[in-house]
Order: C-alpha cells, then structure tokens, then sequence
C-alpha cells in the first residue's frame, strides 16, 4: 500500500460561550495525516494506520477524509 499524507481541514466542537460575531470568524482546524491509502473514490480518501502483513487484507483504523474537507495531499514510495 502507498504511504500518503493528507492536509486537511477538520471539523471541531467547544463548549465555550461565544458571541455571535466571534462565531463567525471560527474556522476548521488544519491537520495533517499520515497513512496507508486504503482507496480513493468519489466520496473520500480512505486511510489507515496499520495492515496486517500475514494477509494484506485486513487493516486497523481506517479513517475516512470526504473529499471537500481535503486541502491537499501527496503520496510517498
């Protein structure tokens, strides 16, 4: 499987009082993955963590990034 990282913008919560005019300037937070991809299709990319080298057909912690939530991302060998 290809290593890829993903730069992407993520969604969060607080239980902070806010006012309406500071609400309005919250934005998502950037991050930055590292993983196996799993695949790519219309929806997402699709990563994990871990694979199970025995069989290469198993996989721990699969994590689903929607595709507009992604900034950009690249692929190592």
């Amino acid at each position: 499987m290809k290593v890829v990282e993903v730069l992407w913008g993520d969604a969060w919560i607080s239980t902070d009082d806010k006012s309406i005019k500071k609400a309005r300037k919250l934005k998502p937070v950037v991050r930055t993955t590292i993983g196996f991809l799993v695949a790519e299709n219309d929806d997402a990319i699709v990563l994990c963590t871990d694979f199970y080298a025995d069989d290469k057909k198993t996989i721990n912690a699969p994590m689903v990034i929607p595709h507009g939530m992604i900034i950009d991302w690249w692929e190592y060998v």
